[in-house]
């Protein structure tokens, strides 16, 4: 039973290496012409335009690095403010619902959170900021309720994990729960946090649909947060052309580098977290 169990794991860890080596052999191979060209660095150019024959990624790869840094900042502090208040400040029945309240939103599909902000939201915001309701603020904030989730469950996990011995030992110094979570959870839990921040960011890079649907896909630089952009993932999903040897379909190609570069860094990073323990 034992070695059959072991073998199990082989093969899975076997066939999930060889998909991922798969992936990225298929998008280097669609992305080589392109590279080796000697137009590669236009791809990193301020425009785009079919047209006239501009193909700069630049403000896609902006718009994907804005609404994820402003998602996860805002999942931050509700997942922060879930997680301690579940751990530490919370009866254990209302603990409970609100994990599985939790749990819930991470089964939501990310398509109903945008088609309800469009009808709900974004009149709204028009209303407030002279027609900008389709921005990088709005995106934003909505993709913030599916990176929560998963935000959550990470500092829930980190701030439970500290010693019942540590937390024994401090309440019989007089310590409150206050007490303990400032001066005791908060100061050791760096590397969980930053772990959950990780895990978020990587969790907004992926996503689509919000984007897609309440960024605004302007193919511009935004300046602000109130400005409408498109992500990489969006772009790919947007892309109509006819032509597979042209450059516009090829460069989607490019996108999708991009971003399985953005992967392997954010658990390159993680994987380097995790050689220590999370609590230091």
């Amino acid at each position: 039973m034992h070695f059959l169990f072991n073998f199990g794991l082989v093969i899975s860890v076997f066939i999930t290496s060889s998909l991922i080596l798969f992936i990225l052999i298929f998008l280097i191979y669609f992305s080589f012409p392109l590279i080796i060209s000697g137009n590669f660095l236009q791809f990193f150019s301020l425009k785009w335009d079919e047209i006239n024959n501009f193909y700069g990624l630049l403000p896609m790869i902006l718009g994907t690095i804005y609404i994820s840094i402003l998602a996860t900042f805002f999942a931050a502090i509700m997942s922060f403010s879930f997680a301690s208040l579940m751990a530490f400040f919370l009866p254990k029945s209302l603990t409970n619902i609100l994990n599985k309240f939790i749990l819930f939103l991470s089964g939501v599909p990310t398509v109903l959170y945008a088609f309800i902000a469009i009808f709900l939201l974004v009149p709204w915001l028009n209303d407030i900021l002279d027609g900008r309701g389709f921005s990088i603020l709005t995106a934003s904030f909505v993709l913030s309720f599916v990176v929560l989730p998963t935000m959550t469950i990470i500092l829930f996990n980190t701030f439970n994990s500290i010693p019942k011995k540590t937390i024994l030992a401090a309440k019989s110094l007089g310590a409150t729960k206050e007490d303990i979570f400032f001066d005791l959870v908060l100061k050791n839990a760096k590397k969980g946090i930053l772990s959950a921040i990780i895990f978020g960011f990587a969790r907004a890079v992926g996503d689509t649909m919000i984007a897609l649907m309440i960024a605004g896909n302007t193919l511009k630089i935004p300046h602000s947060i109130l400005d409408s952009a498109r992500t990489l993932t969006a772009h790919i999903a947007l892309i109509n052309a006819s032509d597979y040897e042209s450059i516009a379909f090829k460069a989607i190609f490019i996108c999708g580098l991009l971003l399985f570069l953005f992967s392997f860094l954010l658990v390159g990073s993680l994987k380097i977290l995790n050689k220590e323990k999370i609590y230091e």
